[in-house]
């Protein structure tokens, strides 16, 4: 939505962040992302830092890691933040979105970042130019995500709104990025974490339809987090104004915003199917090259950032030794004796 202009989601009138009276928060930045330490994300951190660095970026980047220890990238080659994967107090639920609100609550209580304005994002988002977006206390700025709310309605959304979040008169539908200051988001991370495990401890209530992405697309399963976020701020009264903050490759055609968010299959034109997707085995070197001279804006720009970044950095020289690529890699870690002797030269067999 302009800004002034009343948005199409949540029938409010947009004012671009700002209060009147003008900006009190400070003009620093940093962004984040949280992973485990995988074979399957392994590029995609490589790739985003390298592009955070030639859109020229305002700020910082961290990566949250979920990990026992430091893995390789965090040794001088990442600036990473590591905090221990979320455990869920409920039985059967390896659900691993809980280490998003889990790991930025961490950063913040042990990092203690003092950047104003914090830009969350997910590991698959690509920096094509910079983006500098102000923010005040109480005004965050997100993402429009691919759901809606009508207070109206009785859909997937509404019901789920209904029944979780408590006395909230209004609904922001949103997802990443999203771009908020840090006394924001210092509040709302524990309650969004709340907020998640309250809507995966009910899952023996969940009606079909919650789950079934035949049927809505929410798939609660998946979701869970991202209606912990929307849900903790409402309950917080903390609002949020929705801008077009991303283009999605096949969804928009032409660049309009700085950040791609490649989390989807990228089909090519032409009378063979090609696509490329960053599931696929190789992903992040088996880039198709050259493109389709009738290749969209998007596709193209997104494809061609990610050629270049293979050609920059090449493959990781990491050799990953789970059992498949989306395992995290564990590293033990070792006494402190044991360290002491280390650091004696001592020689183990």
């Amino acid at each position: 939505a302009s800004c002034g202009g009343r948005h199409s989601k949540t029938k409010r009138l947009c004012g671009c962040g700002f209060r009147k009276g003008g900006s009190t928060s400070s003009r620093t930045f940093h962004t984040v992302y949280n992973v485990e330490p995988s074979q399957y994300f392994e590029w995609q951190v490589r790739y985003m830092h390298l592009w955070f660095q030639q859109a020229n970026m305002p700020g910082s980047i961290t990566r949250l890691l979920s990990a026992g220890s430091p893995d390789y990238l965090a040794q001088g080659i990442i600036p990473t933040h590591v905090s221990p994967p979320y455990v869920s107090p409920l039985a059967n639920d390896a659900y691993k979105p809980y280490n998003k609100p889990w790991s930025i609550t961490k950063w913040l209580q042990e990092a203690k970042p003092t950047e104003d304005v914090i830009m969350i994002v997910d590991p698959d988002c690509m920096f094509v130019k910079r983006m500098e977006i102000m923010v005040e206390e109480g005004s965050p700025i997100a993402q429009q995500a691919f759901y809606s709310f009508d207070f109206s309605k009785d859909d997937v959304p509404m019901q789920l709104a209904r029944r979780y979040c408590k006395g909230c008169t209004f609904l922001d539908p949103i997802a990443v990025p999203v771009v908020i200051h840090r006394h924001d988001i210092e509040k709302i991370a524990p309650k969004w974490l709340e907020k998640t495990l309250e809507i995966r401890r009910d899952r023996d209530n969940w009606l079909p339809d919650w789950t079934n992405t035949s049927a809505s697309p929410v798939g609660l399963s998946w979701t869970a987090e991202m209606f912990g976020y929307v849900f903790a701020a409402s309950e917080l009264g903390i609002r949020h104004e929705i801008w077009d903050l991303q283009n999605v490759p096949p969804v928009h055609k032409e660049l309009f915003t700085s950040i791609i968010h490649y989390h989807v299959e990228i089909p090519l034109p032409g009378p063979v199917k090609r696509q490329w997707y960053k599931h696929s085995d190789g992903a992040g070197h088996n880039i198709p090259w050259p493109l389709p001279p009738d290749t969209d804006e998007v596709t193209t720009s997104a494809l061609t950032h990610l050629h270049d970044a293979f050609t920059t950095l090449g493959k990781g020289n990491h050799t990953w030794t789970t059992a498949h690529k989306y395992a995290p890699e564990t590293r033990r870690r070792r006494s402190r004796h044991l360290r002491r002797l280390a650091s004696w030269g001592a020689t183990w067999a």
